[in-house]
This record gives C-alpha cells, structure tokens and sequence, in this order.
C-alpha cells in the first residue's frame, strides 16, 4: 500500500489506484496521511474538517473514522491502518509506505552527504516524487493553510539545496535557464536569486549578474520597501570586486556539519557561522518515559509544523533530564547548532532577562557583539532573522512564564524549541500553538530500576528495600537520587536506617548537604513562594485533608471560598504543577508535597484556622452524605441527623446514578475521614457517616468498607454514649457478618441490637434488627424463628407508623416460603413486596422482590414466567445500581435456561455472570 500526498492526494495497492472518498471522508485521509504515525487530535481534524464545526463534530469524526477504516479494510483485511490514541487518531504506516516520509528520508540523507554530486543525485531522487502542489483537490482550507502551504517551502528548500550542490558540483551555465525560470515564479527569494547571480558569474557572465541583483532591488523596494539581505549584499559585493563567488559556501551551510572545508576561509569568502553545541550531558541513569520519548522524537524531527514543546511538572519530577535527553536524541536533525539556557524561573537566583538571554544566542550563533540592538523587540526580531535560514534546537529550561519564553521563539518551522517548566504555560499552548506535555512520577518499576542502577556498588541491597525506598520517594527522580546518594556515599548506613529516618523526618533526610540544587524541601519552596497569597492558603488549607485526593467541592470546604474561586484557586495549584488533575474535577497532591505542607501548615496557620478547616470538610462529607443517602434508602433513619450549618455547600444530586459515582470517587476518602473524625473526639460525625454509607457499602458490595468505618462508628457511638446510635450500628453489623457468611456471630450481635432497642422502647428500632436477625436465622436453616422475625417486624413498624419498614420483612419472606415449597404463599408475598416497595419508592427492594418472584416461579416449574420476573429484576437492578441482584438474575437466567435443556444459552448467562462478578469485585 502507498499513500501519496505530494500531489492530488492518491492511494495506491500494487499497480491500481484505489479510489478515495470524496468529500470530508478524502479530508479526513489527507490529514492522517500528513501526519502519518503521529496522533492528531480530534480538534485538529475538526479544524480540518470544518471552518465551523457544530456541536456535534466529534461525534462526526468518530463516524468518518469507521467509515474510513471500513473502506481501507476493503483493501487489506489484515492490517488496522487508523488507530485510535489519545488525543485523537494516528495513520499507522511504515515510512515506506507515504511519499512523503520517503522524501524527507531520502532530503534527510541528501543533507548528510558530503559529495556534493552524491548529494544532488539524492535531492533530484527526493523531488521526483512530486506529482504537483500537494494536496491540490482536498476541500478544506486549513489543510492547504496549515500543510500544503508548508510542504510547498519545503519542496521550495529542497529546489535550493539541490541548486547548490549542482552548483558545487560545477553546474553553472546549465543552470542559469532553470535559475531564471524560478526567479520568475518566486521574485522575493533571494536564494534563488544568490544562486543565479553565482552561476551567472562562474559562467563569466558578471554583468548579468549585477544586473539581476538590480531586479531583485527594484523589486524589493517596490513590493516591501527593503535591501536586499546580508547574503545578497556580499554576493554583490564580490561580483563587483571581480570575485567569482564559491558555491561550495552554500552546501556547506546547508549540509551536515556546516562550515568550511579546511578552515579559514574559501575562495575568499568569510567562514560558515559557528554552530554552536550548548547541550549539557545527558545522564546515563536515566529510566522509563521510553513511549513517551518516542513519540516526541517524531514529532520534533517533523518539521512541517511548528515544533514548540513545554515540558511541565512539580519539583524534582526530572523535566530537564526528559529535555536533554530528547534534545540528544533529535540533535542531529539540528546541524546548524542547539542553544541551551537555564532561565532560572524557579530559582534562587533571580531569573535571566529575555533581552539577556537574546544576547547569549546571538553572541553563540556569531553575530557580533557591537551590531547586537538594545531594545528587546530589535533584538527578538534579529535572532529570527539569524535563524531564518537555519536549524536550530533551543532549549530553554526552567521557564517561569510564557513572556519569558515568548522573545526567544524562532520564526520558522525549520528550527524547534523545548522549554521546560514547573508551570504548565497553558498560555504558549492557547497561543503559540505549543504542545504541552506533563510529566508524572515515576512508577514503581521504574523507581525501583533506577534505584537498581544508582547503588550498583552496594551488595547488602535487596529488591525488597528498593520498592520500599521508591515508595518512600514517590516516584519523584530528585528524592531517589538524593536517597541513592546517602547510602553510595555513606557505606555504614544501611537501608533499614535510611528508611527509618524517612519515615520520621523525610523532607530532612531529602537533602545533599551544601548543596542547594539536591534538596527536595529547596525545590518545593521556590513553586511554594511563587503562589500568590489566596493560592498559597488553600494549598496550606489542602493539608488538612486526611488524604491527598480531593474533588474542588472540598477544596471549597476546606478553604472556606465558593465553588467558582475555589475552581479559579485549585487551577492555579494545577497550572504551577503543585497539584495533579485526575479527570473529572478531582486533583492530587503528589506524597511529598503534601508531607512538606502538613510541615509548614503548623507554624502558618492557628490552631483555630486548622480546626475551623477540618470540621468545614468533615461537614462536608457528613451533609453530602446524608443528600446522597436518600436516593439510596427511602426510609428515615433510626438516628436523629444532625442540622446542615448555611457556610456549607454539599453536591446537588439529581438521581441515584449521580449519588452512586459520587459515593465510588469518594470511597477512599470517606474511609479516611471518618478515621480523621475519631481522632478528633468527633464522635457524632464518626458514627452518623457509617451509618448513613451502609445502604452504599450494601448496594456496592463493600465489605471492608463497611467492617472498617461500623468498627469506628461503634466505638465512636459508645463513647458518645449515644445508645441509639450504638443500636443502629450493631444491626447494620449483623448485616455485614451475615452477608459475608458468618451468620450465627451475626445473630449474636443482632440480640445486642433488639436488647438495646428493647430497653428504649423504640419499636422502629427493635424491627429494624429483627428483619436482620430473620435474615440471619434464614441463613442458618431457622425457618420458624425467621418467619417470627419477619411478623413481628412487619407489627413494630406499622405500630410505629413506619409502613416503608414492612418492605424489608415482605422481601425476605418470601425465599422462606420458597425454601418450605409454599409456592402460593411465595408469589403472594412477593407481589405484596414489589407493590409495597413501589409505593413508597424504595431502590433496591424491588429489584430484590422481582428476583425472589422469578426464583420461586422457578422453584414451582413455571419457567417462562421465571425469565419474565428475573429479566425485570435484572432491568430494576441495573436502574438502581444494585450490582448483586444484577449477578444473581444472570446466575438464574442461565438456570432457567438450563431447565429449558439450552444449554448453550444457558452457559452464555454464565460467562456473563461470571464476567460481571469479576468486573464489580
């Protein structure tokens, strides 16, 4: 397969044309090709596709992606030419396979040979692919805007390149028709002209020549108003001096390595500008990033775009290391020279002045010092000038600013810049059309192989040891290495020690003494002093949660601020990489940033503010908790809740899917926070959270969970000497031990549960344990005691003026009807429970009712009538989350099937059974 764009875009299999889509479906192909084994994202082939995408664009792409996929299978079965990866969708070729990766592999080794005739046999070789202007029948604007127009230069450059090597070669007066031709077509290139006036003049054809270069100067003047440029000038200069200019200058300059042959000069004309090389070593310990390497490599050795690359993450993630390292990597693609400067954003020395930094490059690319402007924009626009005809790699490490980084950007596709951050400079990526990449931990496998590599000379290290230092590390490339560094350079301190020191005094312990550059407390403080005041104190304020994760609603709580400043202020934490975004509005702070601010929290705010912060956000989760309760348990609870104060803002749930996905991203920290609210003598927060997750911690089948938090809420309950309370926490207990199998230890507690109940003459109460324990004795073969349960339930609550309370009862009570093969009393007590668990709007119960329905039908032989009630059931479930009765209908359905004697369907009820037991846990 060949995919051809350097001229009407065309597909080719062996020897037929294959014909292409018309209309957005050639569009889309067309930019996969141009950007062939590199992602494009599905705003950029919106952009392509549309000059005014609806709301619908992205849908439409994901379309035209099958569409096109279709019909390139049609062609190769066998091959998946488009894949899809984030953010967008990559053409997956081999570089054979697209003229133009072939062109520029083919340019690319032209530039590389020092044989000029060799060279220029290569540039014709490479221009032959060229069927016409590129992309001369693709409809869309962007594309010749942002491609065409570019590989058009690029033929252009190439022309020139294969010019000077002819002329090089001794091909003079041959060329002069064709020079002619070209100046014709392209009146403002001076290289052509320079090209023409030097084979004019070897072709002793001086007169010509200057007059050409009074054409250009006319020319110029009339259509820009300017000189001719510096190259012109002396080329004129020469002619004019009876010098005959030396086309190997030239290839020189363009070829790979530029300058002189021999030194000095040639001929008489000055040498080749220095190509400076300002890199700085790269490191020979570097681990992991490897895709992500790759991946850049192709995309800063492709130069039809602009080639802007910010390199973003907190303190000590290793930017710089991933900069240099890829600088190595693309350098050669860089002939004419890679600068290198520490802008020092995040320093302690103050930051380097853009004008500065100007003054560097141009003093390295070998302007002379004197001819260098004072104002910035002079200086901006000289160093484009300079670069204008050159590849050069610039690396500007340790940005503060996108102004900082804005003077210093070249103004051709020819040359590219890294520049490295602390800040994610959203700005060049909104602006200037940068790509930002952010740069993570590392992970434990990595940490660990660095770790592996770093203490080579220590034998006494186990891999046990290292994933416990990587651990204590988090990941961050600064911290193993200064660990690393104690142990390679302290031989009398063992691992055990170092681990014992970070445990107690990390941030200490991460530190290179003398050494400002190796200290990871330094590194934070430079991002810390950087935020603006509101900032810094909600980063303070995070501090305070109980873990490192945190959505922006409780980052509002604990900072005291409306959800909008509290959205302005964590974006803020986001940008200067303090915190990580994890998707949907949740954010992390990395492990040792957060043990830095637990350290500086304490002398920085009062213990009244650290107070008044952590009760706002155990406010928070208790009242968000209770509103995401009711979508879950219809019932009122046992207990009385406690009054939401007017300062605290909960999430607004509008169904019971929202309250679900709420619950499951806040799982972890629920856990965390009701431990938090137990260390803090909190005792009404520590045992009305529990209580009120129970209908969650059952509906989601999360038993340590539960165990955990009702094992805090009965102490908590005790404490406070709430008997309520207690009560209300033994019975869910006795749920959990019966749910997880261990029934008779869960009748004892519920008889701890009725006793208490009893004794407060609380009927709700005592029937609220006595369904439980009916379950229990259920369990455990008790049929009689069960049932007794269940009636004398059913009693209380309606005594109570509880009617709702009788669903729970009305449910069980028909799998005991069902286990005594009273399949009458079973279907009438089954519908009793779906209609009563309708009426008064219960989640889960119906779900459950329509699946004991469904089993005792089945029970009772009545097979087709099973299907029917489990298939609700299953519907119900699914409805309401209830994640158990969705297992356990498609366990039936496949024994319904079984009764049928289709066993195929039934065992396919039983790979999905087994599949969705598997994904839920």
């Amino acid at each position: 397969m060949e995919f051809r764009i350097l001229g009407p875009l065309q597909v080719v299999d062996g020897d037929r044309e294959v014909v292409v889509p018309a209309g957005r479906l050639r569009v889309l192909l067309a930019a996969l090709v141009c950007n062939a084994n590199r992602v494009v994202s599905v705003s950029e082939l919106i952009s392509y596709l549309w000059d005014d995408p609806s709301a619908s664009a992205r849908n439409t792409v994901r379309s035209y992606v099958r569409r096109l996929r279709a019909r390139l299978r049609e062609i190769d079965s066998q091959r998946v030419f488009i894949r899809q990866r984030t953010p967008g969708y990559v053409l997956d070729v081999d570089d054979t396979e697209v003229d133009l990766l072939r062109f520029r592999s083919i340019v690319s080794e032209a530039y590389g040979t020092a044989d000029p005739r060799k060279a220029a046999e290569l540039f014709r070789s490479a221009l032959k692919l060229w069927r016409g202007k590129p992309l001369a029948d693709i409809e869309s604007e962007a594309l010749r805007r942002d491609v065409a127009a570019p590989l058009s230069e690029e033929h252009t450059r190439t022309v020139e390149a294969r010019i000077d090597r002819e002329l090089a070669s001794g091909a003079h007066t041959e060329l002069v028709s064709e020079l002619t031709a070209l100046v014709e077509r392209h009146p403002l290139r001076e290289r052509f002209w320079g090209q023409l006036m030097s084979a004019l003049a070897h072709g002793g054809r001086q007169a010509d020549a200057l007059a050409a270069y009074q054409r250009l100067r006319t020319t110029l003047a009339e259509e820009l108003g300017i000189e001719p440029g510096p190259e012109l000038r002396r080329i004129h200069e020469m002619v004019l001096n009876g010098k005959i200019p030396d086309p190997r200058r030239d290839h020189e300059e363009d070829g790979a390595p530029p300058g002189p042959v021999g030194g000095g000069t040639l001929g008489g004309i000055p040498a080749a500008p220095p190509s400076p090389r300002q890199l700085i070593t790269d490191t020979t310990s570097f681990v992991g990033r490897e895709r992500l390497i790759d991946d850049l490599t192709r995309w800063l050795a492709n130069p039809s775009a602009r080639r802007l690359l910010v390199v973003s993450g907190q303190p000590g993630v290793g930017k710089t290391a991933l900069a240099v390292r890829l600088a190595h990597r693309v350098a050669e693609h860089f002939p004419d020279g890679q600068l290198f400067v520490d802008l020092h954003g995040f320093s302690s020395t103050p930051a380097i002045a853009p004008a500065d930094v100007l003054l560097r490059f141009l003093r390295a690319l070998g302007h002379p010092a004197e001819l260098i402007p004072e104002d910035l924009d002079e200086r901006t626009a000289l160093l484009r000038s300079v670069l204008a005809e050159r590849r050069v790699l610039l690396v500007l490490d340790n940005a503060a600013t996108a102004d900082q980084v804005r003077p210093l950007l070249p103004g051709t596709t020819e040359c590219a810049v890294i520049v490295t951050s602390r800040n994610v400079l959203s700005g060049l990526v909104a602006v200037d059309g940068a790509r930002g990449v952010r740069v993570g931990a590392l992970t434990t496998d990595e940490s660990t192989s660095l770790l592996s590599t770093l203490l080579e000379g220590r034998g006494d290290v186990r891999d046990e040891d290292l994933r416990r230092l990587a651990d204590a590390c988090g990941g961050i490339p600064l911290a193993l290495r200064i660990a690393a560094a104690h142990l390679v350079t302290r031989n009398e301190v063992t691992v055990s020690d170092l681990l014992e020191d970070l445990s107690r005094y990390r941030l200490d312990v991460l530190t290179v003494p003398h050494d400002g550059h190796a200290c990871v407390r330094t590194a934070i403080d430079v991002s810390y002093a950087a935020l603006s005041e509101p900032v810094a104190r909600l980063l303070l304020s995070l501090s305070l949660l109980p873990t490192p994760e945190f959505s922006v609603p409780v980052a509002a709580a604990v900072g005291d601020c409306d959800l909008p400043e509290a959205m302005r202020l964590v974006a803020a934490l986001a940008e200067a990489n303090l915190v990580e975004e994890r998707g949907a509005g949740r954010h992390r702070l990395h492990d040792l940033v957060w043990v830095y601010l637990a350290h500086r929290a304490g002398p920085e705010l009062s213990a009244e503010e650290r107070f008044a912060a952590a009760r706002r956000m155990a406010d928070f989760y208790l009242h968000t908790v209770i509103s995401a309760g009711w979508f879950v348990r219809r019932e009122p609870l046992p207990i009385e809740l406690p009054t939401r104060p007017d300062t605290i803002r909960t999430v607004p749930f509008d169904n019971l899917q929202q309250a679900v996905a709420w619950y499951e991203a806040e799982r972890a920290n629920l856990v965390a926070v009701i431990r938090e609210c137990e260390r803090r003598g909190w005792h009404r927060h520590a045992y009305v959270l529990p209580i009120v997750l129970c209908s969650f911690y059952l509906l989601r089948k999360h038993w340590s969970d539960w165990e955990e938090t009702h094992t805090v809420a009965l102490r908590a309950a005790r404490r406070g000497n709430d008997r309520r309370a207690e009560s209300a926490v033994l019975h869910r207990l006795g749920a959990l031990l019966d749910n997880q199998g261990r029934s008779r230890k869960a009748l004892d507690t519920y008889r701890a549960a009725i006793d208490i109940a009893r004794e407060l003459d609380d009927p709700r109460l005592e029937a609220a344990a006595l369904t439980g324990a009916g379950a229990a004795y259920f369990s455990v073969g008790r049929f009689f005691d069960a049932h007794s349960c269940y009636q004398r339930a059913v009693e209380l609550h309606l005594k109570a003026g509880n009617p709702y309370g009788q669903v729970g009862p009305l449910v069980n009570v028909t799998r005991l009807h069902v286990a005594r093969r009273d399949f009458a009393a079973a279907f009438a007590s089954a519908r009793e429970a779906i209609k009563t668990a309708m009426a008064y709007g219960s989640v889960n119960h119906p779900g459950i009712a329509w699946l004991n329905l469904g089993e005792a039908y089945l029970e009772a032989g009545y097979v087709d009538e099973a299907v029917e009630a489990i298939e609700q059931a299953g519907r119900v479930a699914t409805m309401s989350s209830d994640r158990d009765t969705k297992a356990r209908s498609l366990n039936l359905l496949a024994a319904a099937e079984e009764r049928r004697g289709d066993m195929l369907a039934a065992r396919r009820f039983r790979q999905r059974a087994t599949l969705y037991a598997a994904e839920i846990g």
